[in-house]
């Protein structure tokens, strides 16, 4: 389905939807700002983003640093200090006609810190109400999208659809799996499907995917995952440098290096979710890259676990920091030039 608006610095990637589009009402909508915190005001909350409207969306950072989300009758404020000047924010606002499946997501992206709040308010949704009642306000929010229908959290491990995962008769792009198919894991075990989804990804700013370049972690080709997702990383180094035999490494803090980069060359991209039975690592290629687990699916959706689901008993490997991500990936890239 296609998006309403995306800006870029001010500058429209998709343009914005007619008139008469935006004002229908609509089952839900999803509105996502990233933008680079100013000076507060010690007396007045300062407007970061407002909408159309009556019933218009509206973002404020408060004297005391809180974010406060104001749409109708919703009305959501992160804790005090959560935004600093210079820091960058971002916010994901899924709002939902019947208040059953409204969040939003705040996220402070240089103190990876966030806070994930609900009203359960029922009320009428409009594309308009996100829309920016004034130009300016694409000159504070550097990235702005909005969605005719609802995204999910996008705090999800993930892969791009063309992603070859290892499955008994060999590799498949994930975008053919299902429910119920087999893939191999790092231990060679077949194990089942048991949820799998395709979600729309805003790619830009700070939630843009990250591309792991080949030949490096074992890639042919190029792979595209989420920040979020976690690559497994073995091999002498890893044991010479933190005593493991296995370490968990976000995709996000291998940027900066030769081997990853943020992928920014489309605005939206498809991303695949996948969880297992256990928090257990596919194989793609001889790349090994985590899936979600029961809690990951639980806790980005704000879910109620489901009675006979069974849950993960946590984190098996240890993640490394983006410090000690970036220690392995120099001293990997000092080994393959040394041999």
């Amino acid at each position: 389905m296609r998006w309403s608006a995306i800006w870029q610095d001010g500058w429209p990637l998709v343009a914005a939807a007619a008139p008469e589009h935006l004002s229908r009402p609509l089952p839900g909508m999803t509105l996502c700002l990233e933008c680079v915190m100013p000076p507060r005001s010690p007396r007045q909350a300062l407007r970061l983003w407002q909408g159309e409207g009556a019933g218009a969306v509206a973002l404020y950072l408060t004297s005391e640093g809180a974010l406060r989300l104001i749409h109708g009758e919703l009305d959501l404020q992160t804790g005090a200090d959560f935004a600093r000047a210079g820091e960058t924010v971002l916010l994901h606002y899924r709002a939902c006609a019947r208040g059953r499946d409204d969040f939003a997501l705040f996220r402070n992206a240089d103190r990876d810190m966030q806070q994930r709040l609900r009203a359960a308010i029922a009320h009428p949704i409009r594309a308009q109400d996100a829309m920016p009642r004034d130009p300016r306000f694409l000159s504070i929010c550097h990235v702005a999208a909005i969605a005719p229908f609802g995204i999910g959290s996008p705090d999800l491990p993930g892969l791009s659809g063309d992603a070859p995962v290892a499955t008994p008769d060999g590799p498949r792009p994930v975008s053919t799996l299902t429910p119920g198919d087999l893939v191999i894991t790092e231990t060679g075990t077949p194990q089942p499907l048991q949820w799998i989804e395709a979600r729309p990804r805003l790619s830009l700013g700070r939630l843009a995917p990250v591309r792991l370049k080949a030949p490096y972690f074992g890639l042919r080709a190029d792979l595209i995952v989420t920040p979020q997702t976690r690559i497994q990383r073995t091999g002498p180094t890893v044991e010479y440098i933190f005593g493991e035999d296995a370490v968990l490494v976000r995709a996000r803090d291998l940027v900066g290096g030769p081997a990853a980069l943020h992928d920014r060359r489309a605005p939206v991209r498809q991303v695949y979710h996948l969880m297992l039975d256990d928090r257990a690592c596919l194989r793609v290629d001889r790349c090994t890259v985590e899936t979600a687990a029961l809690d990951d699916v639980v806790t980005a959706e704000g879910l109620v676990p489901r009675a006979g689901l069974g849950q993960t008993d946590g984190d098996r490997l240890i993640t490394l920091d983006r410090a000690g991500a970036q220690a392995l990936a120099s001293a990997t890239l000092a080994r393959r030039a040394a041999g």
